[in-house]
């Protein structure tokens, strides 16, 4: 037989038998890594992410919101093989099923906490395409100047080819003239005659 007593915040909790263990339907309220990672808590989180677009649609509405939680609660409730929302009392290590109230305040805060979630996630995912984005312009102006470099230093080879050409041509043309010159002219040019 469940007895019921005052609780946190006079809100009525029924303890539970000796023996009772808390099923993979059964949500902890709590804090810690046990409650977080009882399965009972792993479904419920699972089944408030079915209604968050519902309750992201209320907006500013409390009683839509109000009727969100409501759906919510009685999901969990028409479970088979389930207490529902459960807490351990940390002195006496005695099992309670909390009150409709401290269970609805759970689903609100769960409910808060995915919105919280999600609104991190889109903000992050802003940021990483605002970075991206800056990224992609930086590509654009860095092959901007490789193309720009590229242009220039292809016109310097060209240049220096041209200036090559000329000292090639001025070489031959100088060859030329050499060959022109007669032995007297070049005994001339050297001051031998």
């Amino acid at each position: 037989h469940m007895c019921q007593q005052k609780g946190r915040n006079s809100k009525i909790t029924s303890m539970l038998p000796d023996n009772f263990i808390p099923s993979s339907c059964d949500i902890i309220c709590g804090k810690g890594k046990d409650c977080y990672d009882h399965i009972g808590n792993k479904w419920f989180r699972h089944i408030v992410s079915l209604y968050i677009d519902e309750y992201l649609a209320a907006g500013e509405n409390k009683f839509k919101k109000i009727k969100v939680v409501s759906d919510i609660f009685n999901k969990v409730q028409e479970s088979e093989n389930n207490t529902g929302f459960v807490s351990k009392d940390r002195r006496s290590g005695e099992w309670r099923a909390v009150s409709v109230t401290r269970a609805r305040e759970k689903i609100g805060h769960e409910l808060r906490i995915i919105v919280s979630r999600r609104e991190k996630k889109a903000e992050k995912s802003k940021k990483l395409y605002h970075e991206a984005q800056k990224f992609r312009r930086l590509y654009v102006i860095q092959q901007a100047i490789f193309v720009e470099l590229k242009a220039k230093s292809d016109m310097e080879i060209a240049l220096v080819q041209d200036e090559e050409m000329d000292e090639v041509q001025c070489t031959m043309m100088e060859d030329n003239v050499i060959k022109e010159i007669d032995d007297t002219d070049l005994m001339y040019m050297l001051g031998l005659d």
